[in-house]
């Protein structure tokens, strides 16, 4: 063989093999500096994580932090007065402050008042109500959840109208009722408080025949939907 062919044999494996191992060489250099920035977590961040994802698999629905159930109080606006007018071709308005006063217990104040205009009679029917009730948590989770409580109601009911006799154009309520319910917040703003009572007068004069229709005795079954007074002012003074 030719030192002539000899040459170009050694020059064609030189452009074979150098630039093969170039690029080996560049590739385990790219993994090297690719694992060096890939630093591992210390054992105080792993043994962080843990006990965080154990956590939120053992959050139940009591102990979740999406409601806050200390709650001590609420100053709430009942939209169920607003609804039974606007059934009845007129307009309502309820408001209610809650207080907490010991572990368990709580006292409530209510202030509704109502006009309506049934559409059976030619009358115009407004009243003015004011209830007091003491409820008993058994979760003790604030002002939320199952309560059981016993309350006193007292309606004051003024008609006019043609088809009211004009010795008859006002009257007085008083009932008691035992109640048990649930209530629960939702977004801090909302209340939803559904319960059971049973209302009984203790008080009341010959009701007219379209009174008898609001003022109804017996068991009862409702749910009302509430507005946090009390949050809203302070998240819109507080900007």
């Amino acid at each position: 063989m030719s030192k002539k062919q000899t040459l170009i044999k050694n020059l064609i494996f030189l452009l074979l093999f150098v630039p093969s191992v170039f690029a080996v060489f560049a590739q385990t250099q790219e993994q090297s500096l690719g694992e060096s920035q890939q630093s591992p977590q210390s054992p105080e961040n792993q043994n962080q994580e843990i006990p965080l994802f154990q956590q939120k698999q053992k959050t139940s629905f009591f102990n979740s932090q999406n409601f806050n159930f200390k709650e001590k109080r609420i100053f709430s606006l009942d939209t169920a007065y607003l609804l039974s007018g606007l059934k009845n071709n007129g307009w309502g308005l309820g408001l209610a402050y809650e207080q907490l006063v010991i572990p368990f217990l709580s006292i409530k104040g209510d202030f509704s008042h109502t006009t309506i205009f049934p559409t059976s009679y030619d009358t115009t029917i407004t009243t003015v109500g004011i209830s007091l009730n003491t409820f008993y948590y058994p979760f003790n989770k604030g002002l939320n959840f199952l309560y059981i409580g016993f309350g006193c109601r007292t309606d004051f009911l003024m008609y006019s109208g043609d088809a009211v006799p004009s010795d008859h154009k006002k009257d007085a309520l008083i009932r008691l009722a035992p109640q048990i319910g649930w209530k629960q917040s939702i977004y801090d703003y909302v209340l939803i408080d559904i319960y059971y009572s049973y209302r009984f007068s203790v008080l009341s004069n010959d009701l007219p025949n379209f009174v008898t229709d609001i003022t109804n005795n017996g068991n009862g079954f409702s749910v009302k939907l509430k507005f946090n007074l009390q949050k809203i002012f302070k998240t819109i003074f507080k900007k």
